[in-house]
């Protein structure tokens, strides 16, 4: 087994050691809003704890509790974000079945240990990775590299312009929701630059929304991969991406 192999293994095993952490924290999370639902630092924590766990959980091989995380955020997500969203105890009762459905997912998950399988390596993609969740991006850049990629990490578009000026890449794989920017922002700015012409642009999110994966295309993205999905179609879309690339490329 390769170094690469042996840090992904610890990687899901360090995400199965804390999945008892993570339902205590939004068991927690929940009975705090429960108890007062129209506090709006209860909701963003409860909408917090949620969110990550959509964004993780199929990544690391939990591909249920990954679903019903999801379906958890959007539910929350779409009632917060409206005009007039219920209040009170109307509030609680809309999202009680949704996050006892992540707390039992969480339960039946700590019970069992394990990992997302490995698949055979290919060819050795140059890939930089945007990702500002740390253990995401340790996550994704760990599973590319066990099939054969080298990937740089950045956390932004700050530095990602001296980054491919100075290592030339493959494909860029940009989360959408970055911390001052979106995917769609990257991928249109980078398809201005003749010298990124090239470059595949592979976006890899949690985000569902039609409108936003429809905007994120029209802006430069070559496609749109969902988490949950988990690594392996993000490596085929990245191969297929970069194959398209290369023939348009040629003579």
């Amino acid at each position: 087994m390769s170094d690469t192999d042996h840090r992904l293994e610890r990687l899901h095993q360090r995400y199965a050691n804390s999945l008892r952490a993570k339902s205590a924290a939004l068991a927690d999370a929940w009975r705090a809003f429960a108890a007062s639902p129209d506090d709006a630092a209860c909701a963003r924590e409860l909408s917090m704890q949620v969110h990550r766990l959509c964004g993780s959980a199929a990544a690391y091989g939990y591909r249920r509790l990954g679903e019903s995380a999801c379906a958890a955020d959007r539910l929350i997500a779409d009632e917060l974000a409206m005009q007039e969203p219920a209040s009170g105890d109307a509030l609680v009762r809309r999202f009680a079945s949704g996050v006892q459905d992540v707390l039992a997912e969480l339960a039946a998950a700590s019970a069992t240990l394990r990992s997302a399988p490995l698949a055979g390596t290919a060819r050795n993609l140059r890939v930089v990775l945007v990702e500002d969740d740390p253990a995401q991006a340790s996550l994704t850049a760990a599973e590319l590299e066990s099939r054969g990629c080298s990937v740089q990490i950045e956390d932004g578009g700050d530095h990602l312009w001296q980054t491919l000026l100075q290592q030339p890449c493959d494909a860029v794989v940009l989360d959408y929701w970055l911390r001052a920017e979106t995917a769609a922002e990257i991928a249109l700015a980078l398809r201005r630059e003749p010298q990124f012409a090239n470059i595949a642009l592979v976006c890899y999110s949690v985000e569902r929304d039609e409108q936003v994966l429809r905007a994120v295309l029209a802006a430069g993205c070559d496609v749109v991969v969902a988490k949950e999905d988990g690594a392996e179609p993000l490596f085929a879309a990245v191969g297929a991406a970069v194959t398209r690339m290369q023939r348009h490329e040629g003579p």
